[in-house]
């Protein structure tokens, strides 16, 4: 049991995968090991989690659930040590689904070697610690180096010249997913390269008390407005969501959006400001919050919130699934598996992450639509340089916003 006395230093110690979960929930700062030897040794985590207007209860019975079955956690950490296998399956998972996943990814391996011979040797790691894994292992790859299936969340290296994406325009990958639901058949590309096997929705999550008059945003023109200066959180932890909502953003409102997001980022929310007022009241708190959608399962019974999604659709972060056009005979049956029923439904069920397999019933609002950049602006676009634009763009406008303030 996690205690909700405990401080965040001690969850760490004592609790390292429930810890690995409740950094990626917006305390990305406790990844420092000099703010974890200090902060983290007096805040308490129920503080924590209450600065996030979280209901406490909901969030450490999410924290126990990836804390349960160790016995099973250590064996599949140390069977994950093996690099070397004939189908090799690299990438990074969600937080919240890894340890099922995991597992089921393991008894499925040990099924093919049963049944074939085939060994299946995977290194898949938890997506809060992924951008330093992406910079050591994917940018710059060389073809040889590819692993025969890789799968992650993200736009950065999947479209990236100088990774993945000038791999695409070889050709080296095809498409292995099979159907999927008709509202999601946007996201299947034509072309046939990039396969695709769920998706990152971002949600608002709305604190009616910090409103102060204004009307709950409906849209993410809303959230725009000059209304909203300064009053919204940004999941800038999250490099995956925060580059979607970047390249989705300047989709739909230019260079003007970019800089009136810059503009809404509310300043009190920066991480280490966080624990600074950890405890204090009085403080300026974010209006709209910007999250993934899997958070909302954890505010059951607050009161003061609203989730809201937005009229325009959830930008999403697609979950990728690249796979070897020229190991297709023999990947195929791994292909299938991670696009299947049972790995979609522990995306959907457990992780509130929406499969594409049309057999996975994704339970969503009837509310709920996507918005997805569109595949015709991809291929039209380098996106390794847009990126890196419109975070140049985003970083010089908070920056100039924080000098004139």
């Amino acid at each position: 049991m996690i205690n909700a006395n405990i401080t965040v230093y001690e969850l760490s110690k004592q609790h390292p995968s429930a810890f690995s979960l409740f950094v990626s929930k917006g305390f990305e700062n406790f990844k420092e090991p000099k703010m974890l030897e200090t902060a983290g040794k007096f805040l308490k985590l129920e503080t924590a989690i209450k600065q996030k207007n979280y209901d406490v209860q909901t969030f450490i019975k999410s924290l126990e659930e990836i804390d349960s079955n160790r016995d099973a956690q250590v064996d599949i950490t140390l069977r994950e040590s093996a690099k070397d296998g004939d189908i090799t399956v690299k990438g990074l998972l969600p937080c919240p689904v890894r340890l099922p996943l995991l597992e089921s990814i393991d008894a499925f391996a040990s099924k093919v070697t049963e049944d074939t011979g085939l060994t299946i040797a995977h290194e898949l790691i938890a997506a809060s610690g992924g951008q330093s894994w992406l910079e050591e292992n994917v940018v710059g790859i060389r073809a040889e180096n590819v692993p025969d299936i890789f799968v992650s969340a993200g736009f950065d290296v999947f479209f990236d010249d100088a990774s993945l994406g000038g791999l695409v325009k070889e050709g080296m990958f095809e498409d292995m997913t099979g159907a999927c639901h008709s509202y999601m058949s946007q996201l299947k590309d034509p072309k046939g390269n990039y396969g695709m096997v769920g998706v990152v929705p971002a949600v608002f999550m709305v604190n009616l008390d910090a409103l102060e008059g204004r009307e709950v945003p409906k849209s993410w023109a809303d959230i725009l407005k000059p209304e909203f200066r300064r009053s919204v959180s940004l999941p800038v932890g999250d490099f995956d969501l925060f580059n979607a909502l970047l390249v989705h953003i300047h989709r739909m409102f230019g260079d003007d959006g970019v800089v009136n997001l810059a503009d809404s980022m509310i300043q009190s929310m920066h991480p280490a400001q966080m624990v600074k007022n950890a405890g204090k009241k009085n403080v300026e708190k974010p209006a709209v919050t910007i999250m993934p959608y899997f958070f909302t399962k954890m505010l059951f019974g607050n009161k003061t919130v609203e989730i809201v999604f937005p009229e325009e659709g959830c930008i999403i972060s697609p979950i990728f699934m690249l796979t070897r056009r020229d190991r297709k005979d023999v990947i195929k049956p791994a292909a299938d598996f991670l696009y299947g029923k049972e790995v979609g439904e522990i995306l959907s069920h457990r992780g509130l992450f929406p499969a594409l397999n049309s057999e996975v019933d994704n339970r969503l609002p009837e509310n709920m639509k996507f918005n997805w950049v569109g595949w015709d602006y991809i291929y039209s676009t380098d996106m390794g340089v847009l990126l890196k634009r419109l975070d140049a763009l985003f970083n010089d406008s908070l920056n100039s916003m924080e000098q004139g303030a």
